[in-house]
């Protein structure tokens, strides 16, 4: 019984990761890729409370 119960957790899982990559590819798609960009930039902005710097190619000109 219990190897059935552990291959019902093991396909939940499967499953699960599946349904959670295709999900996350289409919304990927649909938000685009500059959004998605500008969100990574937000989140790793309040993780990290890091300031983005200033790029050295600018200040050049």
């Amino acid at each position: 019984m219990s190897t059935l119960r552990n291959r019902f957790f093991v396909e939940g899982i499967l499953l699960g990761g599946l349904c959670g990559i295709a999900l996350g590819s289409m919304i990927a798609f649909q938000v685009g890729g500059h959004r998605v960009l500008a969100a990574r930039l937000a989140v790793e902005r309040v993780v990290l409370r890091r300031e983005p710097g200033i790029s050295p190619a600018l200040m050049r000109q």
